[in-house]
């Protein structure tokens, strides 16, 4: 419990950010026993600092013990595998609900500003993928709730990656506050980077939307322009071995003409150079997706299901 308090202590100092404590990791875990030795690693930390935030730390652990929030440090063993491999992983995660979901996670994403076109798919894609998956999103409106949601009720195994705390009805908006409801009653998981009683704010959730891409074996994008928020969640995924999937809907009107679905025409007609122009990715070779998988019709989901086995891509 000594280290998870020290990381915790340490991602609360301004400037130390997820990515220096992965970099720093092997030191931090060497001197865990010394505040004087945690403080001299990286020329970002001071001692006064770190001497403040412990007591900060121990009094969220203690708030989180009385929700029923689990706080996962990076260095434990049921730390998300597949989150630990991308570059900035969140040196502490808050989760409340069924854990087990966490192995066979994928991402569905799009716009908040979604269509009826959009919301249909949104939603035969998250019934399909919901029995046997879980459908991992950020709870909110657009895209992210067609996916999960089936005449008010939640589809089975979902996960919410929120961008406020998990005490979410203090913390986040009022559809996010109505969706991890719902998520929690239907036996589904909270994901949240912060600490439970911080609220969320504009930045917080392109943060979290790495939480989300790191978390997921495969990404699946309904409907976005080439601007939208979903570029943030991409962006992130890019940058893992992984099979990616676009809605493909080229005989339809809508599709073809619509902005709300340019993204997706760009990623199909361009592929790895689409995922850098949206993305704005300046070097071409920082993007490993596995595959770019059209998706038009149902058997598509097969492909990426045998995308993600074939990959060995699930972690036990």
């Amino acid at each position: 419990m000594n280290l998870t308090i020290n990381i915790l202590a340490l991602s609360l100092i301004k400037g130390v950010g997820a990515s220096f404590i992965k970099k720093n990791l092997p030191l931090i875990e060497q001197y865990s026993q010394s505040l004087d030795l945690l403080s001299m690693i990286g020329g970002k930390v001071s001692l006064q600092e770190l001497e403040y935030n412990i007591p900060k730390a121990v009094l969220i652990l203690k708030d989180c013990a009385e929700n029923s929030i689990e706080v996962v440090s990076i260095v434990d063993n049921n730390y998300p595998h597949l989150l630990r491999l991308i570059n900035d992983p969140p040196p502490i995660l808050y989760l409340k609900g069924n854990t087990n979901l966490l192995p066979k996670a994928i991402a569905v994403i799009g716009t908040r500003k979604s269509n009826n076109l959009g919301n249909n798919i949104a939603y035969k894609v998250g019934e399909y993928f919901s029995k046997n998956w879980s459908i991992c999103n950020g709870l909110v409106d657009g895209i992210d709730k067609h996916s999960i949601l089936k005449e008010n009720k939640i589809f089975d195994n979902v996960i919410g990656v929120i961008s406020g705390g998990l005490n979410f009805n203090e913390t986040s908006s009022l559809i996010t506050r109505e969706l991890c409801e719902k998520v929690l009653k239907n036996n589904g998981l909270l994901i949240s980077e912060n600490e439970p009683n911080k609220k969320e704010d504009r930045f917080s959730g392109s943060k979290a939307s790495r939480i989300q891409a790191g978390l997921s074996n495969a990404l699946i994008l309904i409907q976005s322009d080439i601007n939208g928020g979903s570029k943030y969640t991409l962006k992130s995924f890019a940058k893992t071995e992984r099979p990616l999937g676009i809605i493909n809907f080229k005989e339809n009107k809508e599709y073809q003409n619509d902005d709300i679905f340019s993204a997706n025409r760009l990623i199909l007609e361009k592929g790895i150079e689409g995922i850098a122009e949206m993305c704005e990715i300046k070097k071409i070779t920082e993007i490993r997706t596995k595959s770019i998988i059209p998706i038009s019709k149902k058997s598509d989901y097969l492909t990426i299901e045998k995308e993600i086995t074939a990959g060995n891509t699930v972690y036990n």
